[in-house]
């Protein structure tokens, strides 16, 4: 059956696509099928990272619930030590209950102290000054032209 001239019909094995002048037949559909597979990669990989996040979020949550209670377990602990000192003190007659508890006091300020200082002196590397030094603008840079006379 013979078609009309108003009725055009593609072949089936040439994509719609190659009808446009300029374009070779089949380039325009792997180009679409490409943008398509890398979205699905890109999802793929976006999917994977969310799920690995999750992962990670709830193992840190684990670890610092784990690393609290092994915290207060080492506290507990060192508290009963300074508790058995104080007593063996008392006991063997060297101090009285109220100086042995001074005594703890005092190194447990002491030590609190020492470790004060060398937070203080360790903070000072979390101002990256050697970074902000190193971008601040130096004598040859435009910057200092302008405002030098």
């Amino acid at each position: 059956m013979p078609q009309s001239p108003n009725s055009f019909v593609a072949p089936r094995d040439v994509p719609a696509s190659s009808d446009k002048p300029g374009n070779s037949p089949g380039l325009l559909d792997d180009f679409w099928l490409l943008g398509r597979e890398l979205r699905a990669a890109a999802y793929s990989q976006m999917r994977l990272a969310a799920l690995e996040t999750r992962q990670a979020g709830e193992s840190l949550i684990s670890i610092i619930a784990m690393g609290l209670i092994a915290a207060g377990l080492v506290f507990s602990t060192w508290l009963a030590l300074i508790g058995a000192v104080m007593l063996a003190l008392v006991e063997r007659g060297l101090v009285n209950a109220s100086t042995a508890s001074l005594l703890a006091m005092v190194a447990h300020l002491l030590v609190a102290l020492v470790l004060i200082v060398a937070i203080r002196r360790k903070s000072r590397h979390l101002l990256l000054s050697a970074t902000v030094k190193s971008l601040a603008p130096g004598p040859g840079d435009e910057s200092n032209r302008e405002t030098s006379p």
